[in-house]
């Protein structure tokens, strides 16, 4: 029988009980699906539903608070032989979410177009067609055209929606949507931005990191202040979004000081010429936490946060276009490795990077192999 959907209404959330019960609804929503990995709870709460005041100063600096929009709608199925005015209802009596999306919008920054952050439907094209339709009357009141997405709550973590790959656990950072979400994308907005993701096994020794630069560790939180520019070449940025300032590399690190984070620092004659930053792949435990929902669960991820693991990841890494060229990259590349063997990894995942880029190119010539790829959708509604 074929499932579809009537009586939508759509719901808006402008308090906090709103937000919160936007939450669990998304949540419900993608658990569903027994590959998803979820965001850490706690941090997917303070970003959407609680801000703190320094959240608040950002938003008011750069990024507006996100508008939080979704439909619901009754279910029904129709049998092949039946006539499409005769319905057959499903048996609920409830509505259930069927299209949902954090709307971010950046007007000093990226004046005219909005995110679709953590964009999620049901597998029915009418339900995303209708949540845009709203979303374009509200487009217009925030004086924006265009979209983009789907991306994470902030901009600048892998973006895109999962094209392939659908049979494995999504590495940390990265996307996951059904195998359904791509086809309903291309059908209403137009593909705008593809990445890939890539594969290596870890060598067997470390391989030695002996190069132009001196490389020591360094405090992630520099990427905030001082090593802003470095950051902002390391970034994959979504089409029509200016590179991050201070406060927007401020909203990302804590998703990644969530987990052990490891970063390296090349400098030249005293000067930062380019960085590293890798950490363990914690996906699968996040998953099985169920995103650390309850206090049992996020007690149980602080313990295994600090257990070794079997795969890491090269989330960032980059050297400023003033110093390519010298050999300073495949020094951070061989130190990352270094690092992972180190580690008692066996695995690593690297980007997603903008294919044919030179770091695509780079990592095609280290042997990495490209699997998961995204794809970034963009449209004026």
């Amino acid at each position: 029988m074929e499932l579809y959907y009537f009586n939508y209404t759509r719901h808006r959330a402008d308090g906090w009980w709103d937000r919160r019960s936007f939450i669990h609804k998304w949540w419900r929503l993608h658990a569903q699906d027994s590959r998803w990995a979820p965001p850490y709870y706690p941090l997917l709460w303070r970003a959407l539903a609680a801000p703190s005041a320094s959240d608040q100063a950002m938003a008011e600096s750069s990024i507006s608070a996100p508008l939080l929009l979704h439909l619901e709608a009754l279910p029904r199925r129709r049998r092949p032989q039946q006539e499409p005015g005769s319905p057959h209802f499903s048996g609920a009596l409830m509505e259930e979410m069927v299209a949902a999306t954090a709307l971010f919008a950046s007007p000093q920054r990226a004046p005219g177009i909005a995110r679709l952050g953590l964009l999620h439907s049901v597998n029915h094209i009418e339900p995303l067609e209708r949540l845009l339709g709203e979303l374009s009357e509200l487009l217009w009141t925030m004086d924006c055209r265009r979209v983009i997405g789907p991306t994470a709550v902030t901009p600048y973590l892998p973006a895109g929606a999962l094209e392939n790959y659908f049979h494995v656990t999504p590495p940390l950072h990265t996307p996951y949507n059904p195998p359904y979400l791509p086809e309903l994308l291309a059908s209403l907005l137009e593909p705008v931005q593809q990445t890939t993701l890539f594969h290596l096994p870890a060598p067997a020794e470390a391989p030695p990191v002996a190069g132009p630069a001196q490389l020591a560790p360094f405090d992630p939180e520099r990427l905030g202040n001082d090593l802003a520019p470095l950051f902002a070449a390391a970034c994959v940025i979504p089409p029509g979004l200016p590179p991050p300032v201070e406060a927007e590399i401020g909203a990302l690190l804590p998703w990644l000081q969530l987990w052990p984070l490891y970063g390296w620092l090349a400098t030249m004659n005293g000067a930062p010429a380019g960085f590293v930053l890798v950490q363990p792949d914690l996906a699968p435990s996040i998953r099985l936490a169920r995103g650390g929902r309850n206090w049992a669960w996020r007690l149980w991820l602080r313990w295994r946060k600090t257990r070794p693991v079997r795969a890491g990841r090269l989330v960032f890494g980059a050297v400023l276009p003033a110093w390519r060229g010298q050999g300073i990259g495949r020094q951070l590349w061989r130190q990352a490795l270094a690092t992972g063997v180190a580690l008692g990894w066996r695995a690593l995942t690297i980007g997603p990077l903008i294919d044919d880029s030179p770091g695509y190119r780079f990592l095609i010539a280290q042997g990495a192999k490209p699997q998961q790829r995204y794809t970034l959708y963009g449209g004026e509604l």
